[in-house]
């Protein structure tokens, strides 16, 4: 410590452990987003949506055979899937697994851009994807939302890096993840028509005072040519492999024109007014929301390149979601949140840390207290979603295909009372066509299933809607309740009807929601049946 005055050691010892502390905390955020993600994964039952892409995953695992259909989204999810079913086994853990730990991975990529937007500011960006309650929701439900998600970033941080390093592995590295990304939901159109307008603007602003000369140069020099023919090659390959099943289904291999077709077209779903969007922002994001918003205007002012490309996928992405696609659904949320968060991550940073707000003492205490209220509130709603009222239909967040914790009961029943007759090969029947999706999954193991029989007479039968009178009227049954989905409507006057204290903190609505049942009817003691 030659040259060091005595009173600057004590400041350096608290530089050199503030410096580790900084080293440590991403590694520790990480771990606290892979518990949160993993923390009883298995517990709530299957939403109607992941039973569907469970059960096409195990006909993937077990028979071989898949076909593109644009309403049930790409082929990545069943690829994975049917791939850790043999290596792992088929269960609602395993599949769960695989969102939970692309949604780890999105908590971790912020922190790729530390270079760009500063450790604080990743930090933040990180800690807000972390305890969002819908991304640590949906890292916790199997479907493919949170893997588009994660592609999306993951293509933006190669580009990134590739515009200050100029390796073309990088390039390569994001046409990949962008090839990914196509291959895993229909909606990543949308996404890429965000990036590449803004490239396109982008382009044209910056070469709009230069001569044909001087472009023919640039692009002499950087020598796109060859990376652009790779790169484009990369993601023909993949697409057309990954939707033709490797080939089988040659017919498939250029997928773009079924999907836009389908979706283009599809006006059956659910959907919403045009707040939606905005309204379950307000009800789950509050962080995200108000500090994004109020970045927008910072960084746009400031004329932060970054932050304008993340502000324009923000807007374009909330105006083409609410205004332009017919579905209205939760998860698609994330896709306009995500580009917020890193707008609202890096603007709390800047209001926080920031020695130019040192002067304003009481400004800034009030901005950390408000920002504390927030997280805070947002932590709350998060820990209430995702472990207490994760089958709650008073919570927008699931939609009206999610059953009560009551059908695990339901389906623990039907495994006890098997085990007393012939196990897998217990005769089962169901007279239910609503639940079907789930009973294709949660009864695959069984091999004497008897759909829609005419006389009812199983050790173990399913029924719903009209059909259970007719299922009443068996001896020596005993019967049990529970229904596979459940909901409350919303529609646009409700929004302002819920908007009470009661509902904003614990989700109370004062009337019953409306559902579809369903009645297991079973005998316990094993005895001669037909």
């Amino acid at each position: 410590m030659k040259g060091i005055k005595p009173w600057e050691v004590a400041s350096l010892l608290d530089d050199k452990y503030i410096l580790r502390i900084e080293r440590y905390l991403p590694f520790m955020l990480i771990a606290i987003a892979f518990a949160l993600r993993f923390y009883n994964l298995d517990l709530r039952p299957f939403h109607h949506d992941e039973s569907v892409h469970a059960h096409f995953s195990y006909l993937l695992f077990k028979q071989g055979t898949y076909k593109y259909e644009p309403l049930w989204h790409g082929p990545f999810q069943y690829y994975l899937t049917a791939i850790l079913y043999r290596l792992f086994g088929d269960s609602k853990w395993i599949s769960r697994m695989i969102p939970a730990l692309f949604g780890v991975a999105l908590v971790a990529l912020p922190f790729a851009l530390k270079k760009y937007i500063g450790l604080k500011s990743s930090f933040i960006t990180a800690f807000l994807l972390a305890i969002s309650p819908s991304f640590l929701y949906y890292s916790r439900f199997f479907r493919n939302d949170i893997y588009l998600a994660f592609f999306s970033l993951a293509a933006v941080v190669c580009v990134i890096h590739y515009l200050e390093k100029k390796k073309p592995l990088l390039i390569y590295l994001a046409s990949f993840l962008f090839a990914l990304s196509l291959c895993t939901k229909e909606n990543a159109y949308v996404t890429a028509f965000i990036f590449f307008s803004f490239a396109a603007l982008y382009i044209l602003y910056t070469l709009r005072q230069r001569t044909p000369e001087d472009i023919m140069t640039i692009l002499k020099d950087n020598k796109i040519l060859l990376p652009t023919i790779i790169s484009l090659s990369i993601i023909m390959m993949i697409y057309t492999s990954f939707y033709s099943f490797f080939f089988r289904n040659p017919q498939d291999s250029f997928a773009l024109f079924r999907a836009v077709s389908h979706w283009a077209s599809y006006h059956t779903g659910p959907t919403g007014p045009f707040f939606f969007y905005a309204a379950l922002s307000l009800l789950y994001e509050l962080p995200i929301l108000i500090f994004g918003i109020a970045g927008i205007f910072y960084f746009i002012r400031k004329k932060d390149m970054l932050m304008i490309f993340m502000s324009y996928w923000a807007i374009s992405s909330f105006l083409i979601y609410s205004f332009v696609i017919y579905e209205k659904a939760p998860w698609l949320l994330l896709h306009l949140l995500l580009p917020l968060a890193f707008i609202g991550g890096k603007f709390i940073a800047e209001k926080l840390f920031f020695n130019s707000i040192e002067k304003e003492k009481v400004y800034k205490h009030l901005f950390t207290a408000f920002t504390l209220v927030i997280f805070s509130f947002s932590i709350y709603t998060s820990i209430n979603l995702n472990y207490y009222h994760f089958d709650d239909p008073a919570e927008p967040m699931m939609q009206a295909a999610q059953p009560p914790s009551s059908f695990n009961d339901l389906m623990g029943r039907i495994k006890e009372v098997a085990s007393e007759y012939d196990g897998y090969q217990t005769r089962i029947q169901v007279v239910d066509g609503i639940a079907i999706t789930q009973y294709l999954w949660y009864l695959r193991h069984y091999d004497r299933i008897e759909w829609y029989p005419k006389e009812l007479d199983a050790p173990i039968i399913l029924v719903s809607g009209d059909k259970v009178e007719r299922a009443r009227n068996l001896s020596n049954y005993h019967q049990l309740n529970s229904s596979v989905m459940q909901w409350h409507w919303y529609p646009v006057t409700d929004y302002l009807s819920y908007a009470s204290l009661d509902y904003l903190v614990f989700r109370e609505i004062d009337k019953e929601p409306a559902k579809t049942e369903v009645i297991l009817f079973y005998k316990e003691e094993k005895e001669e049946v037909r």
